[in-house]
This record gives structure tokens, sequence and C-alpha cells, in this order.
């Protein structure tokens, strides 16, 4: 009985290993219709990948769909985005299945083999963009990974300190749960409390904040976790762009942001420049001009 006990207890308290994302990768330009992308040896001509990572898509009336990666409307090549993108990039679609947390995306082998293959296949510039918790995985991925190769980020409304939305226990089906709960608040804090990586210097970022008229969110992400305090601190800039959440991948003043930060040099901003985006996104004072009156 006592070894019997003992064995269960082994079993019982081994870690459970965390099942790896299902993932796809698609090249939606140029071509005119998605495939899927496997690694070349001929090298493309323009030499700059984009890939566009998807944030969370609640499947409530068919939990199947979410153990599976899909193609967003935003990513297939019709879309206004991929149309705009196109002109200056390889564009490519990632998919993965949202039955584990973000962190754990971030994680996987998915994203890793792609920057690897997109690498192999002669890419100079590989460019993350990811909305939502698209982003959330995006960076996560480049500080763990720092000499993948990923060469520049841009994240759009991404809840990098979490969304209250993310607490709610309706509207998602269970399989769901881990991504979900994920992106609430006290998760991203223990998430960056536990963060052992850094950010690249070399690795250029850039933050899309969305943000509706006189209000402090884009309808589900407020500004400040779109834009938190420890990227503030980075010299990350900030982008702002008067679109909800939803619309945000949608919008074509939002592409022409996109595009305008993927292919142009993101440089990180001073201390001044992260206090006028403050003031303009918080409404605070200047934070530099406080503390030099207060070191005299």
């Amino acid at each position: 009985m006592t070894s019997t006990l003992f064995a269960i207890a082994l079993i019982t308290s081994a870690p459970v290993p965390v099942p790896e994302p299902s993932t796809e990768l698609w090249q939606v330009a140029p071509g005119t219709s998605a495939k899927a992308w496997t690694a070349t040896d001929k090298p493309s001509e323009k030499k700059r990948a984009l890939v566009l990572i998807p944030g969370l898509h609640l499947h409530p009336l068919r939990p199947a769909k979410a153990t599976k990666p899909e193609l967003r409307d935003w990513q297939q090549p019709k879309s206004e985005l991929v149309k705009a993108l196109a002109k200056d990039f390889d564009v490519f679609a990632f998919g993965y299945s949202q039955t584990i947390s973000a962190d754990e995306v971030a994680q996987g082998p998915g994203l890793r083999d792609t920057v690897a293959n997109l690498r192999k296949s002669g890419y100079t510039e590989i460019v993350l963009v990811g909305h939502s918790a698209g982003g959330v995985i995006g960076r996560h991925f480049v500080e763990q990974n720092p000499d993948a190769g990923v060469t520049r980020l841009i994240a759009i409304a991404a809840p990098f300190a979490g969304a209250e939305a993310a607490t709610l226990n309706v509207g998602y089906p269970k399989v769901q749960a881990p991504f979900v709960k994920s992106l609430a608040p006290e998760a991203r804090k223990e998430a960056m409390r536990g963060n052992k990586f850094a950010l690249n210097p070399d690795t250029e970022f850039a933050c899309v904040v969305c943000r509706l008229k006189r209000k402090d969110n884009d309808g589900v992400v407020v500004v400040r976790s779109q834009w938190p305090e420890d990227l503030q601190q980075l010299g990350i800039p900030a982008v702002i762009a008067p679109v909800s959440h939803f619309d945000a991948m949608d919008n074509a003043a939002t592409a022409k942001t996109i595009l305008e930060l993927a292919k142009g040099k993101l440089t990180r901003w001073s201390t001044e420049e992260v206090d006028t985006a403050r003031q303009i996104l918080f409404g605070e004072p200047a934070r530099s001009n406080f503390l030099r009156r207060q070191a005299k």
C-alpha cells in the first residue's frame, strides 16, 4: 500500500508537460491566394519579410476551431493591410491554436522555426507585427530569443499590462480559458515579474496605441496597458491610432501607419520625447521637468 501511494504521489507531483500549440505559416504576398509556406533556397528579391501575428479570437459556439491555426480576414492576401505592406515586403501570416497561454505560444517552437526558416531563405530583415495578444507574443519572443534574427517589432493595441475583459469567466469555451486568462492584468504582472530576459537594444520596437475619442482605451485595452511604464523607461516610441481595438487592422489609416513604422528606422526616444507622449496620452505633467526642479 505504501509503495502504491508513493508511486501515486510521484505521478501527481511530477510537472505536467505543456502541450505545444499547433501553428501554421502562410505566405500571403506576393500571390493572390494564401498558401502554406516552407523554407526555400531561392532568395526573395525583396529581402524583407513581415510576419502578421493575430490576437485572441473567441469561439464560444465552435470551440474546436480554437484548437487549430486560422487565417484572419486582415491577414488575407486581398486585405487592405496586406496589399499596402506587399509594396515593400514579402508578407506572411502566422496562425496558432489558442488553448494554452500567450506566453507558452511565444516559447513554443512555431514562431522560432518561422523566424529561423525565413533567415535561411535569405531574408535580411524580419519584422513582426502583432495585434492585441499577438503583440504580447511578439514581445516575449524577441525578449526570449534576442539572437533569432527579428529586426523589428510593431505591437498594435497590445495588452502588455493586461486587459480587464480577460478576467471575465463568460463568453468563451473552456478550451480557450488558459489563453484568455493569460491576458488578465494579474497574469501579465506575474509573467513580467518572472521574465528574466531583456529586450535586445538592437531590436527596433514601436507601439501603436489605439484610442477612441475622449477615451482612455480602445474599447478593450486601456492606453496605459498598450504603452506601459517599462516600455516608456526603455524609450520605446508610441504612435496614436484613433481607432477601436476591433477595427485597428482593417483601418486604412492604421495600415499606412504600420507600413511607415515597418519600413522606416525606429529609434529609442529620449526622456523628453517620452514625457511629451505621456502628456498627450495620459494628460500628465512632464516628469523630466519635475526631476530637474527637484535636483535644484
